[in-house]
Formats: C-alpha cells, sequence, structure tokens
C-alpha cells in the first residue's frame, strides 16, 4: 500500500502530465497554422492525440480509484508517450524559423495570453531552449511582458509582481541550476548597458553599423541557462521593449523617405539605364542590386517581417544610385517625378480614431486595429472593390461596403447618398470587427474540443461577450432594414441583408460550440 507521500507524487506527477499535454496540443495547433498558411506544405508528422488523451485520462481514472499501483504504471507509459511526440515536435519545429512564429502571432495580433505561456512551456517541458529556439522563446516571454500605451502609442515592459510570478512559474518547469547573486546583478547591468547602448542611437544605420542588435541577439544567446533566471529574464524582456520602441520609431522615420526615394529610382529607372548604363557598368549593376534589394524590403515589408539589415541594405542602394541620378538627370526631370500617395498612416493615429469613433466597444478596438492596418496600406484612390482583393484584406474577409466604410469614417471617401451616414458606416465597421472576434473565438473553441480538453472560464466569457453583442449587432441590423425599403440607394439593401448573414453566420457557429459548454460533442 502507497503512502500518502507517494500518492500525492503521483497526483504532482498527473498534474504536470496534464500539463505538458495542453503545452503539446497547442504547439500543435500553431504548427498547424504555420505549416498551412505561411510555409505552405503539409504537417511532417502524424500523432493520433485523442489516444494519447484518453490514456491520460484512465490514468486519472485509476487515481481517483485509488488503484495507485496501475495508476503509476499508466502515468509512466503515458509519459514516454509524449517523450516520443515531443520528439517528433521539436523535429518539425527545425523547419519553423523565429521570423515564422513572429509573422503568426503578427496576423493574430492580440491573441490570448494563455495560448503564448503554453507555447513557452512546450519549448521548456523539451528542454529546447538554444539555438532559433532561443530567438523564439525570446520573442515569447517579450509578447507576456509588454503592454501597449495608447496614451504614448509606445510599448511598456510589465514590472508587476505577478508577472514576476508568471515567469518564476513558468522556468520552473526547466529546474535550471541556482546561478550566484553577484553574477544575476552584474548580468543585469550589462544588460541594461546594452538597453542604454540601443537607447543612444540616432538613425536607423546605427543600429547596423554599431552592432547594435546582432550584439544584443549573441548576449542573450551567450547566457545559457542563467538567461531563465527570473531577474535577469525580467531584464531581458525590459531591454527587448526598449529596443522595439527605438526600432519602430527610428523604422518609421526612415520608411516614409525609403519609399519616396526608390518610387523616384523606379520612376526614373529607364532614363538612368538610357543615359547611362552602356557608359557606366558599375550603375547597372547597382540597379540591378537595388531591383534584388527592393523585392526583399517589399516582400517582408507586405509580411509584416522587416528587418533592419533588410531597411540598411535597401538604403545604401539607394543612395549610390540616386547619387548619379541626382548628378547625371536634369532639373526638369526631377521636377516631373511621381510621388507616392499618402496611403501610410501612423498607429497612433489610427489608435486615436478607433478610441474616439468606439469608446463603447474596447472588446473590438484590437480588431478594428487590423482592419484599419490592411486598409490604409491600400491607395486611397482605389476603388473598395479594387481594395477588396489585397491579400491582406481577403484574409480578414471584408466586403466593398465595409472598406468604403472605413474610408467615409474618415474622410477619405465621400457618402453616396443622403442615408448613407456614419451610423451606417459604424454598424458595417462593429460587425466587421465582431465577424473577425467570433471567428477567433469558434476556432479556439474548437481546437479545444477537439483535444477533449476543457476550454478555458476567461475564453467562454469573451465568448459569451461576443455573443451578447451579435445579438445586439443583429437588432441593430433589423432596424436599419426596416428603413431600408425608403432608401434612395437600392444597393444599401442588398449590403444590410449581406453583412447581417455574415454576422449571423459566425453568430451560430460559436452559438454551437457555446451552447454545450466547449465540451466535446457527448460529454
Amino acid at each position: 500500500m502507497m503512502s500518502v507521500a507517494e500518492i500525492g507524487l503521483l497526483q504532482g506527477r498527473y498534474v504536470r502530465l496534464s500539463d505538458r499535454f495542453k503545452s503539446i496540443w497547442t504547439y500543435h495547433q500553431f504548427a498547424s497554422g504555420v505549416f498551412k498558411s505561411l510555409l505552405q506544405t503539409p504537417l511532417p508528422y502524424h500523432i493520433d492525440f485523442q489516444n494519447t488523451y484518453d490514456r491520460i485520462r484512465a490514468a486519472n481514472a485509476n487515481l481517483r480509484a485509488s488503484q495507485n499501483q496501475e495508476a503509476a504504471s499508466a502515468l509512466g507509459l503515458c509519459e514516454l508517450s509524449l517523450d516520443r511526440i515531443t520528439t517528433q515536435l521539436v523535429h518539425a519545429d527545425d523547419q519553423v524559423g523565429a521570423s515564422s512564429l513572429r509573422r503568426f502571432f503578427e496576423k493574430l495580433k492580440r491573441q490570448d495570453e494563455g495560448i503564448v505561456q503554453y507555447l513557452i512551456k512546450f519549448y521548456l517541458y523539451a528542454d529546447a531552449v538554444e539555438g532559433d529556439r532561443r530567438d523564439k522563446l525570446d520573442y515569447l516571454f517579450t509578447r507576456i511582458g509588454e503592454e501597449f500605451s495608447t496614451e504614448r502609442a509606445v510599448f511598456a515592459s510589465r514590472s508587476s509582481l505577478e508577472f514576476r510570478e508568471q515567469i518564476i512559474g513558468l522556468v520552473s518547469l526547466l529546474r535550471a541550476p541556482e546561478a550566484p547573486q553577484e553574477e544575476v546583478v552584474r548580468l543585469m547591468r550589462a544588460i541594461r548597458g546594452i538597453r542604454d547602448d540601443i537607447q543612444s542611437a540616432d538613425a536607423f544605420e546605427e543600429l547596423t553599423e554599431r552592432n547594435l542588435l546582432k550584439n544584443a541577439r549573441l548576449f542573450k544567446h551567450r547566457l545559457g541557462h542563467l538567461y531563465f533566471h527570473p531577474d535577469i529574464l525580467m531584464a531581458i524582456v525590459e531591454l527587448n521593449v526598449a529596443t522595439k520602441n527605438k526600432f519602430l520609431k527610428l523604422y518609421t522615420d526612415e520608411e516614409h523617405r525609403i519609399v519616396d526615394d526608390a518610387q523616384k529610382l523606379i520612376d526614373h529607372g529607364p532614363a538612368i539605364e538610357r543615359n547611362f548604363g552602356y557608359t557606366n557598368p558599375e550603375l547597372r549593376e547597382e540597379i540591378a542590386r537595388f531591383r534584388e534589394f527592393k523585392q526583399q524590403f517589399d516582400k517582408s515589408r507586405a509580411a509584416s517581417n522587416v528587418k533592419h539589415d533588410v531597411v540598411t541594405h535597401l538604403k545604401q542602394s539607394l543612395g549610390k544610385v540616386l547619387a548619379q541620378l541626382d548628378r547625371g538627370l536634369g532639373a526638369d526631370e526631377d521636377a516631373a517625378t511621381a510621388t507616392l500617395p499618402s496611403s501610410f498612416f501612423d498607429e497612433a493615429e489610427q489608435i486615436e480614431n478607433i478610441t474616439r469613433c468606439f469608446p463603447n466597444d474596447p472588446h473590438l478596438h484590437s480588431y478594428l486595429m487590423r482592419l484599419a492596418g490592411a486598409i490604409d496600406f491600400a491607395d486611397p484612390e482605389m476603388m473598395p472593390e479594387e481594395i477588396a482583393v489585397f491579400p491582406n484584406i481577403q484574409e480578414l474577409r471584408l466586403e466593398p461596403w465595409e472598406i468604403a466604410a472605413y474610408q467615409k469614417l474618415f474622410d477619405r471617401r465621400a457618402s453616396e447618398a443622403e442615408e448613407d451616414s456614419d451610423e451606417l458606416w459604424l454598424l458595417y465597421l462593429r460587425a466587421a470587427a465582431l465577424r473577425m472576434k467570433v471567428d477567433e473565438e469558434a476556432t479556439l473553441l474548437a481546437a479545444s474540443t477537439g483535444a477533449g480538453i476543457s476550454p478555458e472560464p476567461e475564453l467562454l466569457a469573451k465568448a459569451k461577450h461576443s455573443l451578447d453583442c451579435g445579438k445586439e449587432l443583429d437588432e441593430q441590423f433589423n432596424d436599419f432594414l426596416h428603413e431600408a425599403v425608403y432608401y434612395s440607394n437600392p444597393k444599401i439593401l442588398h449590403q444590410l441583408y449581406r453583412s447581417r448573414f455574415r454576422l449571423l453566420r459566425g453568430f451560430s457557429g460559436l452559438w454551437l460550440i457555446y451552447d454545450r459548454g466547449g465540451q466535446p460533442a457527448g460529454v
């Protein structure tokens, strides 16, 4: 017969086993999205998660029935099974770069923090924390350690006791050795020194020329397991947040100049090659290099994955070619240079606009920001029907009149009829944002259902709030439809029906899952 202490150890093993399975399932969901949407290749593994989950539940049933010997044996087999699964997933993770992980979360924007935490747990349980995975963990820890200040339009690092306890709980999974306090203090001072060096950069080129970002990354890699000391890790998060703010500030200042100069060079490209190409082979080669760097820049910019070295290479190439352009082309030709449409809106302005126009919808702000970022990327002179086929717009599944509603609301497109008012535009945009939120929450609940795991109470609460908002918006649609028969523009009637139907379709899918408590069918 087992002692109370031994039974307690079995209970602890089960809790750890369950938590580890949740981290593995979370990674599988993440990998499924990355391989399908970003890498566009099939998953390189096939795992029967349901069978594994059933075995873990059976072990728990033995524990509850006080069949401790059977439970110990079952837990051991389950642990071996999770070891094998982890090995397969870690091999698959070799194909997922840190940039792919970052792009995945950028697409999801403000995703549930629990997902990030369980991804961190996956890497820590697997003890997969070196090399490229150190960069992934660095991003994930920073994601849970940052907060966006809408007042100052910058990111700030969390320094609360609650966050420290969260860090301690996560890194305890590694069971890393203790570090001497004097060594911890020395490293924290070094981290703050790196932060101060980065903060001192006045121009974007300094980040590359002084190797500031490269040195910071190298330092974090060389820390080994000391990286996961809570005090050191919190200092690193503070460094990363400060670096992110500095990068964004310098990049924003630089981006408009680069885009303008690149457009100038593209417009003058034929004239440059016609006037100088045959007599200046080096210039022809530099133009070829510029086009290559420009393609890299455009590709990374479209994927929200701009890196400092890409910008630096493009700017250096621009400088070399434009110097020849300024010397070789006349002033008249320079004056004829086309200008880029003003389609790049500052994020701070977007936040101010969304907060001002949707003061009662804070739960939709992050989704409205995604919508704003996608639409603002387009040339405002284009028709909404043309913008609707852009990949970033199709990803959000926006209708042309929803795009037009956003542009009209912020004075970038004229109203089409007397009844085409701001009340109608606000309804379209709130419905589009809620659709995005509902689809996201339904996906998360369905993932939990598929794994046989009960969803987090917080997720269920968010889904309940979304369903309540959906009912409110449906009533508004109903009111508008009663009035629409008198409208001078008959297209509005069709648009109202279409937007209402799409919202109801998403609402129904979420309600079906929520109505059974997010539990698997038959539970």
